[in-house]
């Protein structure tokens, strides 16, 4: 455990972990959105996955890189007059690599970065093995550490291994961290907060970044919106799987055919067929950010013909990691959160109730 976790007698409580990334993030200056990027998948990895018995969790460096290559991918686009948007200060940055990387998979058909990792194109696995060495030598080293400062506090995990010059052989070598008894569980519970603050924080060093006048709030909807072009292959397999009827309310689609991420991508950008499903205008519109009661959910996990249809568009089934990150994900709301039912209908979270 860190010195703070010795001193505190123990691991942090998710306020004060969750204070503590606050702090971090707050504190200097950033030189890019590595950082925040690495942070948000480690907070979207612990709401996915259950820690050890002893309250750890073993991270592998290859999927805090595919989280990368996942984050990056839609934000590569051209940013209306201003083209691509600088996410660091100077150099060649990661996302002019994934860019040029996803240019040759768009090429191949494959336009999300799950479906390049699922079918382990070259290009993709290429684009994983180079980032994963800058992550190791930037993020993972300067993480807990205090810009421009000497002042490092290893509060998530143990990166004493970790530097600036690591080597190929260095990273297979150590190949994962852990983090400490406490963290994943605190870093679930107060996923929400934390990733609202990190998407802030993140637009904002893209403002800074940009030497241009940014508009935040359609900044923060082209860095963190699912692209929805994407996913127009789906509109007509899933409208003819529900019969034409849309997945909420069950009334017919009589215009156009909207397609809506059950589990919220701005809780946990997972663009796999377990999570979408054919809605109408008002229904999408009405739901939005919402998390969905149970019930929703459940369904969406327990509709048949999904593998086919996955197989068809090229867009991946994604469903054990719906399935996990939707456990996490109800698991880490308290009592009485208000879930979308349907349009102007909401309900009060209970996790005792079997339908919660």
């Amino acid at each position: 455990m860190s010195d703070l976790q010795q001193a505190a007698g123990g691991p942090l409580d998710a306020v004060d972990l969750a204070a503590r990334v606050v702090q971090l993030v707050e504190t200097g200056r950033r030189e890019s959105t590595y950082k925040l990027a690495t942070l948000m998948a480690l907070i979207d990895i612990c709401v996915e996955h259950s820690p050890a018995p002893d309250g750890t969790l073993t991270v592998p460096i290859d999927e805090i890189s595919h989280r990368f290559v996942g984050y990056y991918w839609p934000q590569v686009r051209v940013f209306h007059q201003h083209g691509r948007l600088a996410q660091s200060r100077q150099g060649r940055s990661i996302p002019d690599k994934i860019a040029d990387a996803k240019q040759v998979l768009l090429q191949d058909g494959l336009r999300t970065a799950e479906a390049a990792r699922e079918v382990g194109h070259p290009a993709y696995r290429s684009l994983v093995r180079e980032l994963r060495t800058t992550i190791a030598q930037q993020p993972l080293t300067h993480l807990q550490t205090v810009p421009r400062s000497r002042i490092r506090d290893d509060f998530l995990f143990d990166a004493s291994e970790f530097h600036k010059k690591m080597t190929v052989t260095e990273i297979d070598r150590i190949g994962v961290i852990v983090l400490w008894p406490g963290v994943p569980e605190g870093l679930r519970r107060t996923s929400t907060l934390l990733r609202t603050f990190l998407r802030s924080r993140w637009a904002q060093d893209v403002i800074g970044f940009n030497r241009a006048e940014l508009d935040a709030e359609d900044l923060d909807g082209f860095l963190f919106g699912s692209d929805r072009t994407a996913l127009r292959a789906l509109a007509e397999p899933l409208r003819e799987l529900q019969n034409n009827r849309c997945f909420y309310c069950d009334g017919r689609i009589v215009t156009e055919v909207h397609i809506d991420h059950v589990l919220p991508w701005s809780l946990l950008p997972i663009d796999g067929v377990a999570n979408l499903v054919a809605t109408d205008p008002r229904c999408n519109l009405g739901k939005s950010a919402s998390m969905p009661v149970l019930e929703h959910m459940s369904r969406a996990l327990s509709r048949t013909s999904l593998s086919d249809i996955a197989s068809a568009t090229r867009i991946p089934l994604l469903y054990k990691r719906t399935d996990s990150a939707a456990r996490g994900a109800y698991a880490a709301l308290p009592t009485g959160s208000v879930l979308w039912r349907a349009v102007g209908s909401y309900e009060m979270y209970d996790p005792s109730h079997p339908n919660g």
